[in-house]
């Protein structure tokens, strides 16, 4: 195997994005390699890595089924590390964040129950820092955003795993399916087991109808929909990150928005 200036481009898009939409990658493969074996590629890119300890990991996230490229290290810490540009209290809003979605019942959080998190912190954040922090967490993937709840982001699942199986290991859930750890999927109402949504959506499509892989129980019409939402594979990969950002927008946007209605 050669390792080239081109899986070199390859590896430094990926890092710059933190998570490359896997689309975008298949076109910059496309055209940087005139094929589009992207296993190939990141096989290459992966068998470079190995020594160093690092590794390109394919995930899918988990609100929208899209697949993204994801930058990690294959030694996991127990601790969450960041960037040092966060300050203590935006990081001590994320940590709760975390804690919420994985302790929850339903894998989310209200942007509502976020800001209002900042009067009780340690550590003084006002709402509208809170607001730009979380929208740049959103936009670099370590969360997800959708109808104004936040989920856990391809990010985190891939960086922070350790961290969360040794802080939280009572509260995760396996899918049913891919076996991987699970932050939010469906539940079956008769044998309570949960799987991702994409990984049912692909199940179903497979046997024909929506039905729970553990037990055979037939999925309600509620979750029928939101399966559906996934969408049917055409969009644009554009088209497809803008999901991820739904219900999002940019603070300082809204606020100009505001001014200027005043």
């Amino acid at each position: 195997m050669i390792y080239s200036e081109e899986h070199k481009i390859v590896l430094q898009n990926i890092m710059h994005e933190g998570a490359l939409h896997e689309n975008r990658g298949k076109k910059l493969i496309s055209k940087l390699f005139g094929h589009e074996n992207t296993t190939q590629v990141l096989n290459e890119i992966n068998a470079k890595l190995q020594p160093l300890y690092m590794i390109i990991k394919c995930i899918n996230c988990e609100v929208t089924g899209q697949s993204y490229w994801v930058w990690a290290s294959t030694v996991q810490d127990k601790t969450a590390r960041f960037h040092p540009e966060f300050s203590q209290a935006e990081l001590a809003l994320l940590r709760n964040v975390y804690s919420e979605i994985v302790t929850s019942s339903n894998g989310h959080v209200s942007s509502t129950w976020c800001l209002n998190l900042c009067s009780t912190l340690n550590v003084k954040l006002t709402k509208a820092n809170a607001e730009e922090f979380l929208y740049e967490m959103v936009n670099k993937k370590w969360l997800a955003c959708k109808n104004g709840k936040y989920y856990m982001g391809v990010r985190s699942i891939v960086e922070l795993l350790q961290y969360f199986k040794d802080t939280y290991q009572d509260s995760l859930h396996t899918c049913s399916l891919c076996k991987e750890v699970l932050f939010y999927g469906e539940k079956c109402d008769q044998c309570n087991t949960i799987t991702h949504i994409h990984c049912l959506k692909n199940y179903a499509m497979t046997r024909g109808g929506l039905e729970c892989p553990n037990c055979h129980y037939p999925i309600s019409q509620h979750d029928h929909s939101n399966l559906l939402s996934l969408g049917n594979g055409t969009n644009s990969a554009m088209d497809e990150v803008d999901i991820e950002m739904d219900e999002v927008t940019q603070p300082s946007l809204r606020r100009s928005k505001r001014k200027r209605l005043i």
